[in-house]
């Protein structure tokens, strides 16, 4: 049974508000008594509580640009079928790689009306707004 992390001491709580770190400040006590118990060294444990924020803000920033660009659906091209595609497996390679992205180019879609461009879309907007892309 793992003994529960004690408290940060009220002016580290404060001084990581101050700095806007709340996925540091989030697991700051139970990091602390870890690296205690384990012997970090001050490197591995500086270094595994910034990637925690680093990890943290990412996944903020990403769900707040998502949120953003007002997507009815999380779709991706990772749950894509292209053997039930009429599109050839080349040009769905090409289109989600986004190199017409990087290389400026205009891209056009076309067919019928509905749900299946759509998603289409929604497919190639969602990638621009990983961390990634930017």
């Amino acid at each position: 049974m793992t003994a529960t992390a004690p408290p940060l001491e009220a002016d580290l709580v404060a001084g990581l508000k101050r700095l806007q770190l709340a996925h540091f400040r989030a697991v700051a006590a139970e990091t602390l008594q870890t690296a205690t118990t384990q012997r970090w060294t001050p490197e591995a444990l500086l270094r595994a509580l910034i990637s925690t924020e680093v990890a943290g803000r990412n996944a903020a920033n990403l769900a707040a640009r998502l949120k953003a660009a007002g997507f009815p659906v999380a779709k991706s091209f990772d749950d894509f079928q292209v053997a039930a595609s009429s599109v050839p497996p080349a040009t769905v390679d090409y289109v989600a790689s986004l190199e017409w992205l990087r290389a400026r180019e205009n891209l056009c879609l076309s067919g019928r009306p509905g749900p299946a461009r759509a998603i289409s879309w929604w497919r190639l907007a969602r990638p621009p707004c990983w961390p990634a892309s930017r």
